[in-house]
């Protein structure tokens, strides 16, 4: 089993296993594939029987771990179909919410999603793919919340965050260059944002989601 990121005691304490376990699957500190046994994930988290199997439980209803009778949890392992078609959808529910945020995003909102681009510049270049990736999620999740429609919003999430085990920021984060584009399609969204262009910020993230196939090997 993977090593897990060391934290603090005071993270310990604030976070509940759930969080824990899901942050270190989404961090990509466990392979795709990946078993998680029981009694391993009970010494790894320093934790009883009762609340992993609890977490488990809640990790799988959220498809990011499976179970598999008689055998026992492990980390999802998306085919080439199931990420082309969890894309599609991403494309689908992402521009409406797009269109809708183009609307009805507050100027306040807009300035703190200069703020959230900002850090992310800021720290680019030396922060590692963890930090990045918490700044690019905190930049989405905001931006599909100001669309207005909660229950959207919270798809989307559900829906990245589907394919974030085991991936360390995906393709398009393996290179700087690809960070570096991925902020300046961020840059273009805030622009579009405040010219209250709809159809064109859209386009952008339709473009922005399928940006990483220009990183296949």
């Amino acid at each position: 089993m993977a090593k897990v990121m060391q934290m603090s005691d005071s993270d310990h304490d604030e976070l509940s296993l759930v969080a824990r376990i899901e942050a270190d699957l989404i961090g990509g500190n466990f392979r795709p594939g990946e078993w998680l046994k029981q009694a391993d994930v009970e010494e790894l988290y320093d934790s009883n029987r009762f609340d992993v199997r609890m977490a488990l439980l809640d990790l799988k209803a959220r498809r990011l771990i499976e179970h598999i009778p008689n055998r026992g949890f492990r980390v999802i392992n998306l085919s080439e179909r199931e990420r082309e078609d969890l894309f599609e959808t991403r494309v689908i529910l992402e521009t409406a919410a797009a269109r809708l945020a183009a609307s009805r995003i507050s100027e306040e909102t807009i300035a703190e999603l200069d703020a959230i681009l900002l850090a992310f510049r800021d720290c680019m270049e030396t922060a590692d793919q963890d930090h990045l990736r918490a700044l690019n999620g905190q930049f989405h999740d905001l931006l599909y919340q100001s669309s207005g429609n909660a229950v959207l919003a919270e798809e989307i999430k559900a829906l990245r965050q589907r394919g974030l085990p085991g991936t360390r920021g995906g393709l398009r984060w393996r290179t700087m260059a690809g960070i570096q584009h991925s902020h300046d399609e961020h840059v273009k969204m805030i622009e579009l944002l405040r010219a209250r262009d709809g159809e064109a910020l859209a386009a952008t993230i339709d473009e922005h989601l399928n940006g990483w196939r220009r990183y296949l090997p």
